[in-house]
């Protein structure tokens, strides 16, 4: 192992904010809580608009309750940036779609499980440096394990074969 493979492997281990994984290059907890929130606001509009397409009734029904739960997170971490850090900057990512309805469930799953990785990473950071954030994130993971294990049941009935838009 090189001498730069090894350095590059301990800045990492201790200082996992400086990674160059291009989704975790944050050194202040407002850029973690900016990046969570407009990733949890982009999950709600992808699911809601994933909703619009499913095949079943029950489907639609189940998508736009986690998509809801989504957004009222989004809407009470925008408060908790706005006290903390002033005015929120626009901008989202358009959602992403899939041939089917079960590759877009997929693809939420995976979305769900980026997110949750990043507030993982940087839990502890968030919760030494931002007041009253401990109660929030304890919130955040009971809804985001509802909403993995829903949107898991979801993809488990969905046939992959199946053509549906």
């Amino acid at each position: 192992m090189s001498l730069r493979v090894l350095l590059k492997k301990l800045q990492e281990f201790l200082l996992p904010e400086s990674s160059s994984d291009g989704i975790t290059n944050y050194t202040e907890p407002v850029e973690v809580l900016l990046a969570v929130y407009q990733r949890i606001s982009g999950l709600a509009e992808q699911i809601e608009s994933h909703a619009e397409l499913a095949p079943y009734p029950h489907m639609v029904q189940r998508l736009r309750q986690i998509a809801q739960k989504k957004y009222e997170l989004a809407d009470r971490l925008k408060r908790i940036i706005e006290t903390v850090h002033g005015a929120m900057p626009k901008g989202s990512r358009p959602p992403a779609t899939g041939k089917n309805h079960w590759r877009r469930l997929i693809r939420d799953l995976e979305d769900q499980r980026e997110l949750d990785n990043l507030l993982a990473r940087f839990e502890f950071t968030i919760i030494r440096e931002v007041p009253g954030m401990s109660d929030f994130l304890d919130r955040v993971r009971i809804l985001h394990n509802r909403h993995r294990k829903a949107l898991i049941e979801l993809i488990a009935v969905s046939d992959p074969q199946a053509s549906q838009t």
